[in-house]
């Protein structure tokens, strides 16, 4: 996920909501 992250900017708001979901699933 990092290198994702570092790869572009415009993946951080995708893993913002990846983060979310994440966060739902009390993970």
């Amino acid at each position: 996920m990092i290198s994702i992250i570092m790869g572009s900017d415009s993946d951080l708001p995708i893993m913002r909501q990846a983060a979310d979901i994440l966060k739902g699933f009390d993970i």
